[in-house]
């Protein structure tokens, strides 16, 4: 597949941590309270170091995610390469997808993150998820455009099974 016809490219933002972060941050806040409050002896270099540890925990998991997953959509397909030691890359042909769904928590909406939920008929991966992903909305449009522009030169329809109750 040719780099000329990739479309975007997307990786987790480091904006759908905050609700890990503002978590980490009360962490941080109640060990630094429980320092000064109680006489525990300690330096207090220390309490604050230990303060400061889980969210630099944190700070550095959400980048080693973010590292591990990268979502490329090109005019035919969707890839999802993850991994940071092992990488595997997963390929779904865009006139395959049945479905697209695009939700936001209130902290999504508010900072702008999102995941987009895909359904298709491929066999290895029909139920796909990208998450945390920034604009959301662009990526969500790019991709419905991209999946009824493959359908259409295909000329693939979706048939629909009625299943028994």
């Amino acid at each position: 597949m040719a780099q000329t016809d990739l479309v975007m490219r997307a990786r987790i933002s480091l904006k759908s941590f905050a609700g890990l972060y503002l978590i980490l941050g009360a962490v941080c806040a109640a060990i630094w309270w429980a320092g000064a409050a109680f006489d525990t002896g300690a330096h207090p270099l220390l309490v604050a170091g230990a303060g400061l540890l889980p969210l630099a925990l944190g700070i550095a998991y959400s980048w080693f995610v973010r590292l591990g997953a990268e979502y490329r959509l090109y005019q035919d397909s969707l890839e999802i390469e993850t991994g940071i030691v092992a990488r595997k890359i997963d390929n779904l042909q865009l006139f395959r997808v049945r479905d697209l769904r695009l939700t936001q928590s209130v902290l999504g909406r508010l900072f702008g993150f999102g995941d987009i939920g895909v359904t298709s008929t491929d066999q290895s991966t029909p139920h796909l998820t990208i998450r945390g992903v920034e604009a959301p909305r662009a990526l969500y449009d790019t991709l419905r455009e991209g999946v009824a522009r493959s359908q259409a030169t295909r000329r693939t329809m979706i048939v629909e099974e009625d299943r028994p109750s």
